[in-house]
């Protein structure tokens, strides 16, 4: 439980900086005011369409993923994915992949730590595919280097081919790793953690060995190239379709006006797709307030957006993809005649079940 008050106040002061930040640079209260009463928010509705879209893809990624360890689904995978949502939205340190999880294991009677195994190889993709869209960005000019930097990219050998390829780095490490994983066996993966785990005592190695047994069962259902390529090629649509619902939010607020082409226009959606969600990775409490909006704001701001409009645009995304998920997970789970306090307290449960079972064995 320690630990766990220890993430919640990292996550809290990480929202806390992010947001403090985020208001002192881009923040005038009369000119945001403006901003906020002059967009057109008879946009939000239509993109609502390309959000559920998103969670379809989704929820059918999920499938394929889960398919060695369940089969074919009983129940809804859809409404599962949703409260995974609202749950991640209203419980820091984004518990609601676990509860996820535990869930699923109720609803399709599978292990708990599998099901969190699969989560773990979306989050993977969903970097690679989020990678991806910040690389197609960069080669849309859409990134400002060349105004922000002026003529450094002259300056370097290969010039602005090889910058690009710099910047593209990350998505080439983070997809070998992935690759790696891929093509290896469980049991050449547990042979490999047990040697690094020597270092720990008999006993809680072999309690964490035995966790990590299990979310390896989620972890190598991806045990091909072809596999990989497919999840990969379902992560794909998954952003575009939420991109497509940032779009949508930003004709609202006319940022295709400051830009000269559509073709930029659309670029610096998609960076602030890339940039706002790949925020992700920092400290946060539920819902990744803070984060979200100090990066996706910041990557307007390089290309030229007014601050306050950025900061505008910023937040009306965020609200926009926090309160339907929240709203409707909450409706599913009334309906299911379950509670998301009863989840929280299975899924831990759950946990401290499989943590038993391994320190016994």
């Amino acid at each position: 439980m320690l630990i766990g008050n220890k993430a919640f106040w990292i996550g809290a002061v990480g929202s806390a900086v992010f947001l403090a930040v985020f208001v002192l640079l881009f923040v005038d209260m009369d000119t945001i005011g403006n901003v906020m009463n002059d967009a057109d928010y008879t946009y939000v509705m239509p993109s609502l369409l390309f959000y559920f879209l998103a969670v379809w893809f989704r929820t059918a990624r999920w499938k394929f993923l889960l398919r060695p360890l369940i089969g074919k689904p009983q129940k809804s995978i859809y409404s599962v994915v949703i409260v995974g949502y609202m749950a991640n939205n209203l419980i820091p340190i984004r518990i609601g992949e676990v509860i996820r999880a535990y869930y699923l294991s109720l609803r399709e009677g599978c292990s708990t730590s599998a099901a969190f195994g699969t989560v773990a190889v979306e989050r993977a993709t969903d970097v690679l595919a989020l990678l991806f869209f910040l690389g197609a960005a960069g080669l849309m000019s859409a990134s400002g280097v060349e105004r922000a930097f002026g003529d450094i990219s002259s300056n370097v050998p290969g010039g602005t081919l090889v910058m690009v390829l710099a910047a593209l780095l990350p998505f080439i490490a983070v997809f070998s790793v992935v690759l790696l994983i891929s093509v290896s066996s469980k049991q050449n993966v547990n042979d490999f953690l047990s040697r690094i785990l020597i270092v720990l005592g008999h006993k809680y190695r072999k309690h964490i060995l035995a966790i990590i047994d299990r979310l390896l069962e989620g972890l190598t259902v991806v045990n091909s190239i072809s596999d990989l390529i497919k999840v990969l090629a379902w992560s794909i649509p998954v952003w575009a379709a939420e991109a497509a619902m940032y779009y949508l939010i930003a004709m609202g607020f006319d940022l295709g006006s400051i830009f000269t082409t559509e073709l930029e226009f659309l670029s610096a959606i998609l960076l602030f797709t890339a940039a706002a969600n790949l925020a992700g990775v920092f400290p946060s409490t539920a819902g990744g307030w803070g984060p979200f909006d100090f990066f996706g704001a910041a990557s307007l701001t390089a290309l030229g957006v007014q601050n306050e409009i950025a900061a505008g645009y910023a937040l009306t995304v965020h609200v926009v993809v926090w309160v339907p998920p929240t709203l409707v997970g909450a409706l599913l789970l009334i309906w299911d005649g379950t509670s998301l306090s009863g989840l929280l307290q299975g899924a831990k449960k759950s946990r401290q079940s499989a943590a038993d079972q391994g320190s016994t064995k």
